[in-house]
This record gives structure tokens, sequence and C-alpha cells, in this order.
């Protein structure tokens, strides 16, 4: 299925280093193989080695089964994905990951009123909106957003039973957009890859090309191709877009890849990145990236807001 002749989709209209920013954050603004104008948007690889490996299977709150296709889209397979949890062990499980966040968010908030304090007997005065608490979401019924994984042929030289591996990492990476936003990511699809490109943003357009236009919600790629300089990419929609929203994330292992892949969904939203050094603790900021899975309050607000863009 690949398009042999690399013809560069990405006519940047747009470079630039975005203030507050490290100099390694550059957003390119182009247009995406279905005709959305889109930012894409780079996440570093990580600092630190996380696991390898998931200590266990990840929640599964239903039933599914998933076709597995060929480069050429031709069906070779199925996998069945099983549920491994009761409604009332999610919703406990649910409550419970959102206290533990909440603490989290609160005991920050108090660390940033404190800095506040000494602001305002400085002459200056404090802001932000963030109380640590719910989303306003808890009672919803989940909105279900649909996934087509693809795994490009190093990743899967690298990891015999890629389908599962990239399922678990799917499952962790919902566990906040669940928590939060009562969002629940099913993988419909495992698509077998041939990635080409000279750096990430390139790689990201080749995905775009090949499975784009399957009419499922989200088109994540896995890969292990060399030329791949992020830890994850992502277009970033300013509102609903046509056909699937994309992104590729770099193995680095069972927990930085989660990481990755929640941070590029969330810019798969419209969020953007927190600059570096503020001290704001969010998903969305290179400097927690990768050891936080929720967001500040008006990322929150950003993805209550364009939640509608996908599922149902």
């Amino acid at each position: 299925m690949k398009r042999k002749g690399f013809v560069a989709l990405s006519l940047a209209l747009t470079l630039a280093i975005a203030p507050g920013f490290s100099s390694n954050h550059t957003e390119t603004t182009t247009v995406d193989a279905s005709g959305n104008q889109v930012t894409i948007e780079s996440l570093p690889k990580a600092k630190n080695k996380g696991k390898e490996d998931f200590d266990q299977a990840a929640l599964v709150e239903n039933d599914s089964v998933a076709e597995i296709v060929n480069e050429q889209g031709k069906k070779i397979g199925e996998k069945k994905i099983e549920k491994n949890t009761t409604k009332k062990q999610s919703k406990e499980d649910k409550k419970a990951m959102k206290n533990e966040a909440k603490e989290e968010k609160k005991a920050e908030k108090n660390k940033s009123k404190e800095g506040e304090l000494i602001c305002l007997f400085c002459g200056g005065s404090g802001g932000g909106s963030d109380d640590g608490g719910d989303n306003g979401s808890g009672d919803e019924a989940t909105r279900v957003v649909t996934v087509i994984v693809a795994a490009d042929e190093e990743y899967r030289a690298a990891h015999s039973d890629w389908q599962t591996l990239t399922q678990n990492i799917i499952e962790n990476a919902d566990n906040g957009f669940t928590r939060d936003h009562d969002i629940d990511f099913q993988v419909k699809t495992f698509a077998q890859w041939s990635s080409q490109g000279r750096n990430a943003s390139e790689i990201l357009q080749d995905l775009d090309r090949d499975w784009n236009g399957n009419g499922e919600d989200f088109l994540v790629g896995f890969t292990r191709d060399s030329n791949f300089n992020s830890g994850g990419i992502a277009y970033v929609y300013s509102n609903d877009p046509y056909q699937s929203a994309v992104s590729v994330n770099l193995d680095q292992g069972a927990e930085n890849t989660w990481h990755a892949a929640q941070h590029e969904f969330s810019h798969n939203y419209g969020l953007g990145h927190d600059p570096q050094g503020s001290g704001i603790k969010c998903i969305m900021n290179y400097d927690y990236s990768y050891s936080v899975d929720y967001w500040h309050q008006e990322h929150d607000d950003q993805i209550e807001a364009n939640k509608g863009w996908y599922g149902k």
C-alpha cells in the first residue's frame, strides 16, 4: 500500500518557536490528507526509562472484536478484546482514580497559593480558576470513541504480540479520559503499516495518507523507525476534523508510551502545550508529560468543550 515517491504534504505555512517554551518546541501549520488545517506538535523523547512491560492487563470496560488487516487493508484475522471489569468495579475504580487525581491537583493548587501569597505581599496579584474539583462529567453516560491502531514493520518485528501491547497502551492512555471526562477509547482495527519519512513529521503525514479515511475517530501509529526523532507527534485541530484524528508514538516501553499516547490524544482534542518551567503540573507540560495523567483546569474545560468532536 506504500505510495512510492514521497510527496511532501507539508507545505509549511508557519514555523515558529513559541515564547516561554524551550528551543526544541516548534509548531508547524499545514493541511492534512483530509483537507483539515492543522498544527503539528511534537513531544520530546522521555529522559528517564520507564517500565518496559505492563505488570497487568489494563482495565477493559466492554467486550469487542477488532479486525486485523494487512498493509493493503485486507482482513487477515480478528482479535477478541474481553471486558475484565464489572460495571460496579469500573465505577468504583473510576471514583478512586478521580479522588486520587483530585487530591494531587489540590496539593498542587495549595503550593501555587503559597506562591501567590508571597506575590501579593510583593504587590503582585494571584490568578487562576483551577479548583482541582470535578469537571461535571461524573454522572454522564460514557462517550465511546473508536481507534485504528497502525504498527509499522519495525514495531511489529520487535513485538510478536503487538496487538495486545498496543491495546494495553490505548487502555492505559484512556484512563485519564475515562476518569475525568467519561471518554472510553475502543480499538476497532489493528493495521500493519510500512512507515516512511525522514523525520517524525513526515512519518505522521505518511500514516495520515496511508490509513486515514476508514471511518474511526482516531488513527494512532506505533513506530520504531530510526528516523522518528520525537517521543510522539500529533495533529492539533481547531474544530471537529473531517476523517480520523492522527498521531504517532515512538516505542519507549509500556509506561512512557502510554503517557505519550495520552498526550497526543489530548492534542487531537485541540490542546496545546504548557510552558516548560512554569510549574504547571499537567500532562501537556513537557516537564510532567511522562509522570502525570491529568490536565489542569483550563485544559479539562477545553476537552469538555470539544468532547463532541468524536464518538457517540
